[in-house]
């Protein structure tokens, strides 16, 4: 349900960051980039990496999106449910929608989850579900087919219905992005989506982005690189 593509990216983009951070040399079109990128990362000099760009498409969930849209240093373009009827836009089969997963509530985080729940409790919630879903989908139906606004059936779908978005931000965003929402303490759907950015990234950018997990194995608990770690695994010297 939660998938990633990837829209556009700034062509060569670790050569366009490190040019643009030898703007003050006689050469910044030097071929040897990497040493720099490095230690720019390693030492926080991030403004460089806002000289490129990328874009991806998410599907997702309305569940989901709000998480997303919080980032504050993109720009976004979402499906409009005043506009569309999601199911017309999204090729998805309504029944795979409400099968997300149903964990159990961290003890000790109130926002988090943990283990899936009893299969046998599952299957229970999922009848009673297949049933009210069923019906909220005929009810918007009938409603919009009434002549009821888009704008205003919308306000009986579930939060499993699906989006879609268009996410642009610069590399320094998308490296902030990725490794605070693919670390651990993300919702595990937002951080699937954190996982396929960066596995796509990692090979746009794999300077960048082994530079970024080896700052972050520095302090794998507490970085606010750590997402990376789950792209490149703790890197050996």
């Amino acid at each position: 349900m939660h998938t990633v593509k990837l829209d556009w990216i700034t062509p060569d983009s670790e050569q366009v960051i490190a040019r643009h951070a030898r703007v003050s040399t006689a050469k910044p079109d030097r071929p040897e980039y990497e040493r720099l990128l490095k230690f720019c990362i390693r030492k926080g000099h991030w403004s460089i990496f806002e000289q490129a760009n990328a874009s991806f498409e998410i599907i997702t969930t309305r569940a989901i999106s709000p998480q997303i849209l919080r980032h504050k240093t993109f720009t976004f373009q979402e499906l409009s449910q005043r506009y569309a009827n999601p199911w017309e836009v999204i090729s998805s089969d309504p029944c795979e929608a409400q099968k997300f997963e149903m964990r159990k509530q961290a003890e000790k985080n109130r926002q988090s989850s943990t283990d899936p729940i009893d299969p046998a409790l599952e299957a229970r919630f999922r009848e009673d579900l297949s049933i009210i879903d069923a019906q909220l989908w005929d009810l918007y139906r009938r409603m919009t087919e009434a002549g009821v606004a888009r704008e205003c059936a919308r306000n009986v779908c579930p939060l499993y219905t699906p989006t879609k978005l268009h996410m642009n931000g610069t590399i320094r965003s998308w490296a902030h992005y990725v490794g605070l929402r693919g670390a651990q303490e993300t919702q595990k759907e937002h951080r699937d989506i954190a996982f396929q950015i960066g596995t796509v990234l990692a090979i746009e950018l794999p300077i960048v982005t082994q530079a970024l997990a080896r700052e972050a194995a520095q302090d794998p608990e507490e970085s606010p690189l750590r997402g990376w770690l789950s792209i490149h695994p703790l890197p050996k010297d």
